[in-house]
């Protein structure tokens, strides 16, 4: 009997020739015998019509066929024969070992030498095989999560039709392997049941790629490769011509090949996110010189947004609050009013430039979804430099507020000199006609109030003297009655828009002209008492109320009174009938002095008898302890009554 390509001659004198065969498979070829170990059977079987001798050698947790020998053996006894079978399966063994142990540290020394992930992971599929002669082809797939599918990034023995194959997760061998985490050694008939769910595209190239020799004679083994139980891929091995068959050993040993491809793709993902953050530090460091550069060249906010605009290759907008040249639509700007963090709306990608304590504007970018680190990192950087520019123009008005409300301190306190170059600077006049008007604002911040001097010069062109004084922004301006009565018409147009605009309440008042600059401190303290009857006939949240001083009226006695000496002035008139459940007596008092006195209308206007009105009026004096028919009494009551409204 000729054991053809599998003979191995392991010893030879002048008595007889022996021959091993180790390899519980290539047994069953051979000799047509059925591979599976019973446990039961140790030692030797001599089989002595074919003169042959098996021997079953335990290895840790199983028995398998170590070898047979042939040849005329009647020389030799039975111990002989066992030693010699014995001491070649140890050795066979000792070198089996020797190689993988060597495989594994040219492995660990080719896997120091690069950081190339598909380098690397084709360099373990390579030392895998030649630790393992057994295998003759294999392919390690990793696992991509957006398709939700495997790819092959390494083989051998195969044709490249291996990289079509991109099966689901439980599809084949391959997807099941992943999807449970289970290595295992499989033979034909467990292949082919495995892999009964394949579609027909992935079958089509897997067969392409692996169908080289008896496909009957196929073994396969699975391995799944983990890190810190994160699923990575899978390695499967193929066995195909008539070797030793595989073993669970061999499974272990695939296994650490395995972890040893998950620690390579564990260290390039490492290294690759090294690489990331270096790359992206170094562009985070140069986009932020980019805008440090702008910010100490002093560069405007045009220019910045022009560079950001560079940078992102995309439309980038900028509302800024303080500056209604650029504002969007009322209802655009509404949305905008609501957002104090970046969103998305509908106008576009929009991102807040602001402090702790204020916002100053708005970046809109147009055709933005969702953010990159990198552009984010671009838009962080400008909107620091608007911020900072948003800052700089504050405290440079701040200062130009300062000056200027320092020398109209000066001017009403009558210590401003005759000749001084500022009156010049500030587009004053000495000589000329002078008066003064204030406003007041709903919600007073720098930022509201910027934006109403703004919005105030756009409509009076070389008027320059404004600045804010507290919670009221102050306006000088010159020229005569008919001027002020022009300014009085523009001003209410302009205001009007702006209190569209801004929904906020804003009152008005106007001192009379002066005959020249120095005396604006008369028209400064009537602007102040008109500015404050203005506060108390402001209702509406859209509304703007505007008074001179000369339509005060009977008021401007009381302009000089505080409001705790008007309040309690109205107390002492008034209180009885404020006290009382009854609201009518009040209305009725009221009605009385708008009509004049007049009974009839009174009444009408009451839709109540004469006799009834009659008696009201009669309790209203008792209670209140006077006469509404004397002059002083009268009075003292038309006045509270005023004072309330």
């Amino acid at each position: 009997m000729s054991l053809g390509e599998h003979e191995e001659i392991i010893l030879n004198d002048d008595n007889c020739s022996f021959y091993i065969y180790s390899a519980t498979k290539e047994w069953s070829l051979f000799s047509g015998r059925p591979c599976d170990i019973n446990p039961d059977l140790k030692g030797i079987h001599w089989d002595k019509q074919s003169f042959s001798a098996t021997l079953y050698i335990l290895e840790p947790n199983e028995y398998i066929v170590q070898g047979i020998i042939f040849g005329d053996f009647t020389c030799y006894d039975e111990q002989f024969l066992v030693w010699q079978l014995e001491k070649t399966f140890y050795q066979k063994i000792l070198i089996r070992q020797r190689e993988q142990k060597l495989a594994i540290i040219q492995l660990m020394g080719a896997m120091n030498s690069t950081l190339k992930l598909k380098t690397l992971l084709q360099t373990i599929m390579d030392f895998a095989i030649l630790a393992i002669p057994e295998i003759d082809r294999g392919f390690l797939m990793l696992f991509n999560h957006e398709m939700k599918r495997l790819y092959t990034v390494a083989s051998a023995g195969v044709t490249e039709r291996i990289f079509d194959y991109a099966p689901q997760l439980g599809e084949g061998m391959a997807g099941y392997t992943f999807q449970t985490g289970v290595p295992g050694i499989y033979n034909y008939r467990e292949t082919m049941e495995i892999m009964r769910n394949v579609s027909k595209f992935n079958l089509d190239a897997l067969m392409e790629a692996v169908h080289i020799g008896k496909i009957e004679n196929n073994t396969s083994m699975a391995v799944p490769i983990t890190f810190n139980e994160r699923k990575l891929g899978i390695m499967i091995v193929h066995q195909y011509t008539n070797k030793r068959a595989f073993q669970r050993s061999d499974l272990r040993l695939l296994e650490s090949f395995a972890s040893q491809a998950a620690v390579a793709i564990r260290n390039a993902e490492a290294y690759e996110e090294i690489e990331r953050l270096n790359a992206y530090f170094v562009k985070q460091h140069e986009i932020h010189q980019i805008f440090i550069r702008l910010s100490l060249q002093n560069a405007k906010e045009i220019k910045i947004i022009q560079t950001t605009k560079e940078l992102l290759q995309l439309d980038v907008q900028y509302v800024n609050l303080a500056d209604r040249k650029t504002f969007l639509q009322l209802a655009e700007m509404d949305k905008l009013a609501t957002i104090n963090k970046e969103q998305l709306i509908d106008i576009g990608y929009v991102f807040p430039i602001r402090n702790e304590k204020e916002t100053f504007g708005y970046l809109i970018i147009q055709e933005l979804e969702h953010l990159t680190s990198q552009q984010r990192m671009i838009i962080e950087n400008a909107s620091m430099s608007l911020t900072l520019k948003s800052l700089q123009i504050q405290a440079a008005g701040q200062t130009n507020f300062k000056e200027r409300f320092e020398l109209f301190q000066q001017l009403i306190s009558g210590r401003a000199p005759l000749i001084d170059s500022r009156y010049d600077e500030l587009g004053l006049d000495i000589k000329r006609p002078t008066f003064v008007v204030k406003f007041r604002l709903k919600q007073f911040s720098h930022k509201n109030s910027m934006q109403f001097i703004q919005h105030v010069q756009q409509y009076f062109k070389g008027q320059n003297f404004i600045f804010t004084q507290r919670e009221t922004v102050v306006w000088v301006l010159q020229g005569d009655i008919a001027f002020r009565q022009k300014i009085k018409q523009q001003l209410t147009q302009a205001i009007i828009s702006w209190v569209q605009f801004y929904h906020q309440q804003v009152a008005i008042g106007i001192g009379a002209v002066q005959d020249h600059l120095l005396k604006v401190a008369q028209s400064a303290e009537e602007s102040k008492q008109a500015l404050r009857h203005a506060l108390r006939h402001t209702k509406n949240e859209d509304e703007v109320t505007i008074f001179c001083y000369e339509e005060l009226g009977i008021n401007r006695l009381f302009s000089k009174q505080s409001e705790e000496e008007l309040g309690q002035f109205v107390h002492d008139i008034l209180a009885p009938l404020y006290k009382q459940k009854d609201e009518s007596l009040l209305e009725t008092l009221r009605c009385y002095i708008h009509q004049n006195r007049s009974i009839s209308k009174t009444a009408s206007a009451l839709h109540i008898h004469q006799n009834t009105l009659y008696h009201r009026l009669e309790k209203i004096e008792q209670l209140l302890d006077r006469d509404l028919h004397n002059p002083a009494h009268y009075l003292e009551i038309h006045l509270a009554l005023h004072l309330t409204e």
